[in-house]
């Protein structure tokens, strides 16, 4: 049967009533729980803000304690560094009271560029104007030797050009069309400081003496030996401006150097070379370095003398393990040999 539109909105309207809260038949036991639930979730809200806070608190408390403890920390490894210093200090000292006592005064020198080094450790034991620039002479032959040495193949054939042999006051005496192994040649640089052998293997090396020049300043370059300039392999003065110079220091570098390769070890120990000429002629070369002869302990390594440089000598020793280098600059002839052995035998008894 079909229902009037009057009836159907009746009916819709008892529904939406019924779907409404009867306020005025709530049950009064049922508020006072729904109350005291909310009473309760309120407190434990409370609590846990309490709680919370609290444990923010202690993790400001432990935070603090971990910073304090850090300071502390931090302060007792300063304090056991501050300790080792200075019982390094004291080992240093007593050390250097012991050497001291050892060694002896040190050897008056009438050089005027001189320093002593420890060929392992690098330490200096004594200097004296170790950084005042001036000609070193010969003793250029070592920063040459250590370039041909490096270069290597010392048992190649060398033709020696006129070029070399162009070239004074010390000379071997080789002739064009020569032929030599590097290795005789630079036996005869470091024994005899012939300065033709030296052009030769120069011209050899790089071409030409300025270019083997070039090379010799780059290498201090990379040393960073500031206080060097080369401007030919036997260190002869320059015919212009352009003077070479060195110092005690930068000189006791390019030996130290010298002194780690064993070829060059070996040559600059000889006390004499038989240098054998290309047509079978032999002749004796005696070594330039005295102190050799002299001092058992001494084992190389080059003399030289300019006007402009005076008497100079690189000498190398060792005695008990001890290994040392001495360079002397601007001595005299006499002094030379002295000031050498005698700061050489200083430095090898501690």
């Amino acid at each position: 049967m079909k229902l009037s539109l009057s009836h159907l909105k009746s009916c819709r309207l008892i529904a939406l009533l019924a779907l409404m809260p009867l306020t005025g038949c709530e049950d009064p036991q049922r508020e006072q729980k729904l109350k005291w639930r909310e009473e309760e979730v309120n407190a434990k809200e409370a609590d846990v803000v309490r709680r919370e806070l609290a444990v923010a608190k202690d993790k400001q408390v432990v935070e603090g304690s971990r910073l304090d403890l850090l300071a502390k920390e931090k302060g007792i490894e300063l304090l056991q560094k501050q300790l080792a210093e200075e019982v390094e200090k004291t080992k240093r000292v007593r050390r250097e009271i012991e050497i001291k006592q050892l060694r002896g005064p040190i050897p008056q020198v009438s050089a005027d560029r001189v320093i002593v080094i420890d060929a392992g450790s690098d330490e200096i034991l004594f200097e004296k104007n170790p950084d005042k620039r001036g000609a070193i002479a010969s003793t250029t032959k070592l920063l040459t030797a250590l370039l041909i040495v490096e270069a290597g193949d010392l048992d190649k054939m060398i033709t020696v050009e006129a070029s070399d042999t162009q070239c004074a006051p010390v000379r071997l005496g080789i002739k064009a069309g020569e032929q030599y192994t590097r290795r005789q040649l630079l036996t005869t640089v470091l024994v005899k400081s012939s300065n033709d052998v030296a052009q030769a293997l120069a011209r050899d090396n790089a071409g030409s003496v300025a270019a083997f020049a070039e090379k010799m300043n780059e290498r201090c370059k990379q040393l960073g030996l500031e206080n060097s300039h080369y401007v030919n392999p036997h260190g002869l003065p320059s015919r212009n401006e352009d003077e070479p110079f060195s110092t005690a220091r930068d000189l006791s570098q390019i030996a130290k150097l010298c002194d780690k390769q064993p070829e060059i070890r070996k040559i600059v120990k000889l006390q004499s070379y038989q240098f054998k000429w290309t047509n079978g002629k032999v002749t004796e070369l005696s070594n330039t370095n005295r102190v050799l002869r002299t001092a058992g302990y001494c084992d190389g390594m080059k003399t030289g003398y300019t006007d402009a440089a005076g008497y100079c000598l690189v000498a190398s020793g060792e005695r008990n393990g001890r290994r040392r280098i001495v360079v002397v600059l601007n001595d005299t002839e006499g002094g030379v040999w002295r000031d050498a052995q005698a700061l050489l035998d200083w430095a090898l008894k501690a």
